[in-house]
């Protein structure tokens, strides 16, 4: 292979042939998708029917409810869009260009610009793009986007690049072996791109009420036209708004306006939080969530190392690690902690001029330099030394600490000193673990780290029970059992990390999935909520339903909290829509057969959804309320919105046979109904918002004051009732 790189005309056929680094997706999205599939729905295309029946006799007035399904589907848009933009503005601030060769000259092109067979030029920082092999120098590379170990790999010429991994020391050119979906990140991101539905309680109940209400609608409201039309003096604009008002209340429009208004406030709040919600019911399920599956590495832990503490056995200590420090053309974290804590607080004392420098490698665990008459090396003593009673000493001050000696060799070998490093805890990672814990929320964490290491942490952060085990140790894991007996699993893989999570949904847990990398994302996917850490990979933010920007674990209490507000006031709020929908379902079915007169109007309706379902629902949704989700819908259905469903559909039913025979007028018939119904109304309005507070009482005030106005006021009851 010519390390002089691909010639132009080269390139342009690999472009032809398709080899070129652009992953095909058929499940990527796109502002034209997103618009049609929040318009071309079952609910819009019933609520477009109704409408274009009240045009065609012209009672322009009942278009009211055209609102609700506009508006309905605008938030759904704009949210949708809004997450997309963020997620692409952060991918195209995270892409650094990659450097190739072409024609023997170097030049940056774009990462969707490689082909295959091009020769790339990485160094220390960079992210490897595709997959390549080593073709000149040496690097070492961190894999733990890839695998979820943090420990640095030696590679060298002939080695592969996995595609994800960062170059932490070193140079070297390689040449591309794979692009596009071929690639590792390509396989991964497609498996994880897949559809999956929303695993939501209230998005799957909204769904199966209009679907079904939606197949119903059709023989329904033909039925009720034809009855219509046989009632004595009826007009056709009479049977058809009528018959559009029966229908439009079986839907319970209002609610899925409500619930997308309620969880779009949710996700604007969270954003001020610097939280990303890319999936509207995604902070529902959240919300629920009753286990949480953590890494050590960007949740726990910052993802750097901090000195613990050090011990000096000789004066010389201090300036000589310091001269080791400085004397390093490469930079990982390790050097990064010690130079925080010794080139800024070391005494500076001179030594022998350096003769030669001894960077770190992976494979010899130790760094150092040479003088005219010594050798001083930092590394593991192991490593540095066969002395074992010197091995002894730093080996039992250890402590599960990892420990670094420095060693003087000469004549002999010298313990100057040690230090011992940890990682760096978040300062508010205990109070995170506390959240979860008195919110009966289980830890799990699972990392590519070895035990020991992870056990030490999981203790400071305050996880209670230390039950671990190394995945890498079973030939053939029962995952069944690991998940019921462990809580802490080191040493996996990307494909144990879904395993997992399959045997904990298993169980019967509804699992939320932490990430910052690519060997995350096929458990993310298999999670019911996964949430990316914003300094991670593009493919794990682009993946999760919720990207943490400031890659501030501290956000997630917040986003439970949120999420249980909402959904604890909507369970409560979703009764009053419920209700409508009993009554309106039970008449609709009624006048299909009895002659008499149907005592509603789409714009009377209009009011009573707004005054009495709607406006009450929004106000007590927003209302301060964290509890526990307790999963009461269910029970305040047949509580509240059965019992009322029922009152109101007699009161009517009552209503329009003494009209009938009475030869009351219908505008009387739908003022008295448009009463009757307000009254039971709101006698659940006042019901579901016991115990009265300054705030309840002063909605109760409003809603009456609104619908006195619409009764008493010459010019609003002209417009509705006449």
């Amino acid at each position: 292979m010519s390390l002089e790189g691909l010639t132009s005309e080269q390139v342009a056929l690999k472009t032809k042939q398709g080899k070129i680094n652009r992953i095909s997706s058929r499940n990527q999205t796109t502002i034209p998708k997103i618009i049609l599939k929040n318009t071309l729905t079952i609910f819009n295309l019933v609520n477009l029917i109704l409408a274009i029946m009240i045009i065609l006799v012209g009672s322009y007035k009942n278009l009211l409810f055209v609102l609700i399904a506009i508006a309905n589907t605008l938030i759904s848009i704009i949210n949708e869009i809004r997450a997309k933009k963020t997620v692409d503005k952060m991918r195209l601030l995270a892409e650094k260009p990659p450097t190739v060769i072409r024609d023997s000259k170097s030049q940056q092109i774009p990462s969707s610009e490689v082909v295959e067979g091009d020769l790339i030029i990485y160094g220390l920082g960079d992210q490897v793009v595709v997959d390549s092999q080593i073709k000149e120098g040496n690097v070492e590379v961190n894999e733990a986007y890839v695998t979820g170990e943090q420990k640095n790999i030696s590679k060298k010429r002939g080695d592969q690049l996995i595609s994800g991994s960062f170059i932490v020391s070193g140079t070297c050119k390689a040449t591309v072996t794979a692009v596009g979906n071929d690639n590792f990140i390509g396989k991964l991101e497609t498996d994880a791109h897949t559809i999956k539905t929303a695993d939501s309680k209230l998005f799957t109940i909204m769904n199966n009420i209009v679907k079904y209400i939606s197949f119903a609608l059709i023989p329904i409201g033909a039925l009720l036209l034809w009855a219509r039309f046989r009632v004595e003096s009826t007009t056709t604009e009479v049977a058809v708004t009528s018959t559009v008002a029966a229908l439009i209340n079986m839907i319970p429009e209002g609610l899925i306006l409500l619930t997308s208004s309620v969880l779009a406030l949710a996700t604007i709040r969270l954003s001020r939080k610097k939280v990303l919600v890319q999936d509207l019911y995604s902070i529902e399920t959240l919300a629920r969530v009753d286990t949480i599956c953590l890494d050590k590495t960007g949740t726990l832990t910052t993802g750097a190392m901090q000195v613990h503490d050090y011990t000096a056995a000789q004066k010389s200590f201090e300036s000589t690690l310091e001269a080791i420090l400085m004397s390093q053309t490469t930079e990982n974290q390790t050097v990064t902690a010690l130079k925080k804590k010794f080139v800024e607080s070391a005494k500076k004392r001179e030594i022998e001029p350096i003769e030669e420098i001894i960077d770190f490698s992976s494979d010899r665990k130790y760094s150092g330099i040479k003088t005219k008459s010594a050798t001083y090396l930092l590394g593991a003593i192991d490593f540095i030394t066969n002395d074992q009673n010197l091995i002894k000493q730093v080996k039992l001050s250890s402590e599960g600490y990892r420990t670094l000696a420095v060693v003087k060799k000469a004549s002999s070998c010298q313990l100057l000193g040690y230090v011992r490093l940890e990682d760096e805890i978040r300062h508010d990672a205990p109070d995170i673990i506390k959240y979860f814990y008195d919110n009966e929320i289980a830890v799990k964490i699972i990392s590519g780290d070895d035990l020991d290491s992870v056990k030490t942490i999981a203790k400071k952060v305050g996880i209670k029970e230390l039950n671990g085990v190394n995945l890498a140790e079973s030939e053939r894991p029962n995952y069944d059992r690991l998940a019921k007996d462990y809580n802490i699993f080191t040493r996996v893989t990307p494909a144990q990390k879904k395993n997992l999570i399959k045997a904990f949904k298993k169980q019967g847990a509804t699992v939320a999935m932490t990430g910052d990398g690519v060997n995350d994302i096929l458990a993310m996917k298999e999670s019911d909520v996964s949430l990316a850490i914003g300094a991670g990979s593009d493919a794990a933010r682009r993946s999760a339903k919720i990207v943490l920007l400031n890659s501030d674990f501290a956000g997630v209490p917040s986003i439970i909290d949120e999420g249980r507000q909402s959904i604890n006031n909507l369970e409560r709020s979703t009764t009053l829509f419920l209700s409508k929908t009993v009554y309106a379902s039970i008449l609709a079915v009624l006048f299909t057969v009895l002659p008499f007169q149907y005592p509603y109007a789409p714009i009377e309706m209009s009011l009573l959804n707004f005054a009495c379902i709607g406006l009450p629902g929004l106000v007590l949704a927003l209302e301060h309320n964290t509890a526990r989700i307790k999963n009461q819908f269910v029970t305040f259905i047949k509580r509240y919105s059965i019992p009322t469903g029922i009152i109101v559909s007699l009161s009517m039913l009552m209503l329009s046979i003494i009209a009938h025979y009475a030869g009351i007028p219908r505008p009387e018939l739908i003022l008295l109904s448009t009463i009757i119904t307000f009254v039971i109304d709101f006698c659940l309005i006042y019901r579901i918002s016991r115990p009265l507070n300054p705030f309840r009482a002063t909605l109760l005030v409003v809603i009456i004051l609104i619908m006195a106005t619409a009764f008493l006021l010459p010019l609003a009851r002209e417009l509705l009732f006449y």
